[in-house]
């Protein structure tokens, strides 16, 4: 599903945004600084959202996890290949203290407005939330107003994917699989585990970038 984005132009000043980024990058320029992260680029620590009962998560909170982060909608027809895909990966990853999943929701018209500070948020994110239950996730899911990191990572598709390893550095980016359709079952080339797998084992990565789908 293709989102609404704010125009590029506005980047600068919607990473400055305090509820979507707070504070200066402890190894690197601030968020508000970057135009853009690609494969080799360190995220930030800093660049923090909130889930959808408003606790904060901060990529400097997952440091030391290979972090497998992909980009979520409630809508979008071709979540109904990747949510199974995931649900199977959340299996795969339940026990381990090395691999941390984590979704974001950015399309602007299914998060709608951005809560106040303190708001009562269980009049916020239904759908997400709905949609989220029903598919039985169980790994952190951020909320992404503004766009602010979607434009970080350029991510404009869902389900747009990333593997980021130990030190904070995105290691892949582009599609869930070989398998947009859903046709190929078993046969099918899953990129975020292979990237997962050759990070843990301190190999190099067969497959570093793919056209995203959706």
């Amino acid at each position: 599903m293709k989102r609404n984005w704010i125009p590029l132009l506005f980047l600068a000043g919607a990473l400055a945004t305090p509820a979507a980024v707070s504070g200066p990058a402890a190894d690197g320029p601030a968020p508000a600084d970057i135009v853009k992260l690609k494969v080799g680029s360190t995220v930030p620590k800093s660049v923090t959202l909130k889930d959808f009962e408003g606790e904060s998560l901060s990529f400097g909170d997952l440091r030391g996890k290979v972090v497998i982060l992909h980009f979520w909608s409630d809508r979008c027809p071709a979540e109904r290949h990747a949510n199974p895909v995931f649900m199977e990966m959340e299996e795969r990853y339940a026990e381990s203290k090395d691999v941390v999943m984590v979704g974001i929701a950015a399309n602007q018209n299914e998060l709608g407005a951005e809560p106040e500070e303190g708001a009562d948020l269980s009049e916020h994110y239904t759908s997400l939330r709905k949609k989220r239950d029903k598919v039985g996730y169980k790994h952190t899911i951020l909320a992404d107003h503004g766009n602010v990191v979607s434009k970080l990572f350029q991510a404009r598709s869902t389900p747009h994917c990333f593997v980021i390893d130990k030190q904070g550095v995105i290691q892949y980016a582009g599609a869930l699989d070989d398998d947009p359709r859903g046709r190929k079952g078993a046969e099918a080339t899953n990129y975020l585990v292979d990237a997962a797998a050759a990070i843990l084992a301190g190999e190099k990565l067969a497959v570093t970038e793919t056209k995203p789908y959706g």
